[in-house]
């Protein structure tokens, strides 16, 4: 059986990953500090693996290689937005470690509730959190399926695979927690390197005798299909300087990143992956590289789905072993960054909106029962994921891209809330609900990129501004002061 190898090596990618998961939960009985955070004592190294794998996801195998092969030009925004975004990182994440350690905060919801001593916006804040979490879990789901469907060449189906794997990924996060993905993401992050740089590099000399052979045939055959807008008709320069703003703002408001900083035992563990974290990004170039291959190897014959031009040319450049491994460290991109979403959204669920909003807070509620409910909305986010990416599948950056739109109207009142003092909750929530307003018109609208005298503006960079304008008019008029300990 051609496949059989392939399969073999996918199952061993996923069960073995599974397990590693599996340990730290099946060796020490966990308290839900240590569930959900880690006890708080992760250090550089480990932490720097854990945000590499929510950073590096599906995207970086599929999406990025995807959209070179089918836009061009468009496609270089993605070596820029982490750089920025590194830049911002530097500077706030040590300062929700110090509010995280200091009041014992566990969500990005607590956080808000503390800036602005207000438990109904930090339930806001929580609820649209979830509402933008689920989309990138979905991708993360959507990804792993067509991932193992193709590079197995069709013996596993894309919904057996998102069955099996992600009820394994539900039953590490459920025994082990944070620690279970921190676990798992060293392997992960060291696999999806390794792929991207080999792959990244060999076929383009494999097939053009170099990278910049490459892209001298790819000019000769389109002379404007490596420069902005590409292939398409409005994805230009605006509409690149506005994303990477919205990407660079939104890239630490993902509701698993306040989490996951709060695992960090002290200020300097953030900063030091600010400084490290742009060594993987520089990575991103290689199935960028992989993208404009296929775009020449299947110049006559185009492939059926963009977001698959890496596995389909793994596939039929290399033996079906070498597919198997390449889906095995892809289904990995899928697995550890949906076990850390999977964790952060039922932790937001059950703290946030049950515990606090229906019991009456965190008070009247032991750790261990907040634990609890955490682990059993799990199994029920499970659930509706795996409907959501079942029947509802669509192209892989586009969901992304909505995302960051939405978790990106909280910068205004998270930063400001850390920095600014005269912000008031008034404005906090003024600003937030016109920003999510508008992230919801104009992509129900079809108006994203939005234009605007004849320059095309990503949606979510539209609503952030007028986020920002009305968060700080708002507070400038409101009286109201912090009444917070600051």
């Amino acid at each position: 059986m051609e496949n059989s190898s392939a399969i073999i090596i996918l199952f061993i990618f996923i069960v073995g990953i599974s397990i590693l998961g599996a340990i730290p939960g099946m060796k020490h009985k966990m308290n839900s500090e240590s569930w959900a955070v880690g006890d708080r004592n992760f250090g550089r190294w480990l932490n720097w693996f854990i945000m590499a794998g929510e950073v590096y996801t599906a995207f970086a195998f599929l999406g990025a290689s995807g959209w070179a092969y089918a836009k061009g030009g468009p496609s270089f925004y993605i070596l820029g937005y982490g750089s920025l975004a590194y830049m911002v990182g530097y500077y706030i994440l040590p300062k929700i470690c110090v509010y995280g350690h200091s009041h014992l905060l566990v969500t990005q919801g607590d956080l808000v509730e503390y800036l602005y001593n207000s438990r109904p916006l930090g339930i806001l804040v929580s609820c649209i959190g979830v509402a933008f979490l689920l989309p990138y879990l979905q991708l993360q789901l959507t990804a792993l399926g067509l991932i193992v469907e193709v590079a197995s060449l069709g013996g596993i189906s894309r919904i057996t695979a998102m069955l099996i794997a992600f009820v394994m990924v539900a039953a590490f996060v459920f025994l082990s927690g944070l620690k279970g993905v921190a676990s798992t993401a060293l392997i992960k992050d060291i696999a999806m390197m390794l792929a991207m740089l080999f792959f990244g590099i060999y076929l383009p000399f494999h097939y053009f005798g170099g990278v910049g052979e490459m892209f001298a045939k790819i000019e000769a055959i389109n002379p404007t299909y490596l420069i902005f807008p590409g292939s398409t008709n409005v994805l230009d320069v605006g509409w690149a300087m506005s994303t990477l703003c919205v990407m660079a703002a939104g890239f630490y408001m993902w509701p698993h990143f306040t989490t996951n900083t709060f695992s960090a035992k002290d200020p300097d563990v953030p900063r030091h992956n600010a400084v490290w974290l742009p060594v993987y990004h520089l990575l991103l170039i290689c199935p960028m590289l992989v993208g404009f291959t296929a775009l020449l190897v299947y110049i006559n014959n185009p492939l059926p789905v963009a977001d698959m031009a890496f596995l389909y040319l793994v596939k039929d450049t290399f033996p079906v072993w070498v597919l198997g491994i390449v889906g095995g460290a892809g289904a990995l991109a899928c697995m550890i960054p949906a076990a850390d979403l999977l964790l952060s959204t039922s932790l937001l669920i059950s703290r946030n909106i049950y515990i606090k909003g229906f019991r009456g807070g965190d008070e009247n509620v032991s750790p261990e029962h907040m634990k609890q409910a955490a682990r059993y909305f799990i199994l029920v986010l499970t659930a509706i994921a795996l409907y959501l990416s079942i029947f509802h599948a669509n192209l892989l950056v586009n969901l992304l891209l909505t995302g960051y739109s939405g978790v990106t109207q909280f910068f205004p009142l998270i930063v400001f809330g850390m920095f600014w003092p005269k912000s008031s909750k008034l404005g906090a929530i003024c600003g937030l609900l016109v920003g999510e307003f508008l992230v919801f018109y104009l992509m129900l609208n079809k108006m994203d990129p939005f234009p605007l005298m004849g320059i095309h503006f990503n949606a979510g960079f539209v609503a952030l501004v007028c986020n920002f304008i009305v968060f700080i008019a708002v507070s400038l008029l409101t009286k109201e002061g912090k009444t917070r300990l600051q």
